[in-house]
């Protein structure tokens, strides 16, 4: 499993950039909604990517720090923060802050691409502080095995840095190991035009069409919503919100 490294997101800041479950899709207002950040709150967007999510805590007033392994993924949260914002390269795993720093951490559209989702979390919470709050939002593995690992399938071979999506189970079971406790948890669907989302990490209109036949196939297309709509080819992804939040004493 490749994981998220520098060297796979480089080269895609265009494609994030453009892309609209990144930049506005629904599990955004809900990340927001859950993160519920106030103008003194000090914020660590994980795998901010082109910062959408970071952006967006920074218009409400929060000091925000925007974290990613990728500098052109960084340069670009910087130049079109729409507030001052602080980027910090590292990895999810080693984030590079004291213990009990911010009030709130998000983590948006990118634990599946970390080898380890487990210690990612666990660096989330303890740099939290007590009372604060960790909000994930995340492509979630369907509970049907098959259905799961066509997804895992398609995935992998449109993205060769995608790891796995979690199944509904391990969301709070992985908070939970973390020492946190899920304060509210939510489900929606990221509708996708599916040639954009080949095409944003660099698949050609060959292994479009390879993929697309899986997706059609009748348990995967009812699963994730897969049709044709005036010519163009779309699909829906579901997605997990969840927060959970470090109590006030051990």
């Amino acid at each position: 499993m490749a994981g998220l490294t520098q060297q796979a997101f480089d080269d895609r800041v265009a494609g994030y950039a453009d892309s609209a479950c990144h930049r506005s899709g629904p599990s955004l207002p809900l990340v927001l909604e859950f993160a519920n950040v106030s103008p003194d709150y000090f914020v660590l967007d994980v795998g901010t990517g082109t910062g959408f999510t970071a952006h967006a805590l920074a218009q409400r007033g929060a000091y925000v720090d925007a974290l990613d392994v990728s500098r052109p993924m960084l340069r670009h949260t910087r130049a079109t923060a729409p507030a001052p914002l602080r980027a910090l390269r590292a990895a999810a795993g080693s984030i590079p802050a004291r213990g009990r720093s911010y009030d709130v951490v998000t983590c948006r559209h990118a634990l599946h691409h970390f080898a380890d989702p487990a210690d990612a979390i666990g660096e989330m919470a303890r740099v939290l502080r007590p009372g604060g709050r960790v909000v994930i939002a995340d492509t979630q593995s369907p509970d049907d095995p098959w259905v799961a690992s066509e997804m895992h399938d398609i995935e992998t071979i449109r993205d060769p840095s995608h790891v796995r999506n979690l199944s509904a189970a391990e969301f709070p079971r992985y908070l939970g190991a973390a020492g946190l406790v899920v304060a509210a948890d939510r489900e929606c669907r990221s509708p996708m035009d599916f040639d954009q989302w080949v095409a944003r990490s660099g698949g050609t209109p060959t292994m479009a069409d390879e993929l697309w036949r899986r997706m059609s196939e009748p348990r995967v297309a009812a699963a994730f919503d897969a049709h044709v709509d005036a010519g163009a080819r779309r699909f829906a992804w579901p997605v997990r919100v969840i927060a959970a939040r470090r109590p006030l004493r051990p």
